[in-house]
């Protein structure tokens, strides 16, 4: 069964998880904590695998205090448990969405797949404009599956891909001006996490009208972002981004998946305490 009232917070932890994780966009010292609130709208599938598309408005949180504690979907409510070298390593409690057969037709039988709490790790790396992350998240519940994705990012302002900024005038305030960001990264899922979301048992083949279908542990997609940050004023800034994600393997081979890539894009406006 779900929980209604924390589905009220969906919206809320979603934007969240598409906000997390962007540079800071401003230059000028730190405090305790570091707040970044604001809202936009993302053109995303109706799920994974969709063919259909639907635009969703979302506000956006994001939170650090110390750099040690943070809250933002992506990684969690957790804390950095070490951060030395440009190597960091953090621990939390994530949310993870319910999925519902009212999604898409090709769900129509499957049943749901509720909301769950995860457990993350997350190790990143970071030299110059570069980092590398890998991460680990176990499903509490839900579908009770562990994902593990590994990438590569990169940030840097355009005056520094113009030419009129040297790299040793970034600084530690943060990045100044229009900002360029760009990451690749691929995901691995374990078989209770395909099974419940690209899999096919003998009572939803029944119900739904899909051949049976029991896919393995494996690659399950690849993932292309890219972004820009532009400030237009003090603490305030607007954000752009697209994405491109293609499922692979067993999970791009399921029936309910009627478009194995698909294209996704947002715009934002935030503003940082």
């Amino acid at each position: 069964m779900k929980n209604p009232p924390a589905r009220k917070f969906a919206p809320i932890l979603l934007a969240v998880f598409l906000f997390a994780g962007l540079p800071p966009a401003e230059g000028g010292e730190r405090g305790d904590w570091d707040i970044r609130i604001g809202a936009g709208a993302k053109y995303i599938p109706k799920y994974e695998g969709s063919d259909e598309m639907k635009t969703r408005a979302l506000p956006l949180i994001d939170i650090t205090w110390k750099d040690l504690v943070f809250l933002n979907p992506r990684d969690g409510l957790g804390v950095r448990v070490y951060d030395e070298g440009g190597l960091t390593v953090s621990a939390g409690a994530g949310y993870v969405f319910a999925r519902d057969e009212s999604d898409g037709d090709a769900l129509r039988g499957m049943g749901d797949i509720d909301e769950t709490a995860a457990a993350n790790l997350v190790v990143k790396y970071g030299f110059g404009l570069l980092a590398l992350r890998a991460g680990v998240s176990r499903h509490l519940g839900g579908s009770g599956g562990t994902l593990v994705k590994a990438g590569v990012g990169a940030v840097a302002p355009f005056a520094l891909l113009s030419g009129r900024m040297n790299p040793k005038e970034m600084g530690e305030g943060g990045l100044k001006g229009p900002v360029l960001r760009l990451a690749a990264s691929a995901t691995w899922a374990d078989g209770d996490y395909m099974e419940s979301y690209f899999g096919v048992n003998p009572a939803q083949s029944s119900a739904s009208g899909h051949p049976r279908y029991d896919p393995g542990a494996g690659l399950k997609s690849v993932d292309l972002e890219a972004g820009v940050i532009y400030p237009f004023a003090e603490n305030w800034a607007v954000i752009a981004q697209a994405g491109y994600s293609r499922l692979l393997g067993d999970a791009a081979d399921s029936p309910i998946v009627k478009d194995a890539g698909r294209l996704s894009g947002g715009f934002f406006l935030s503003y940082r305490f």
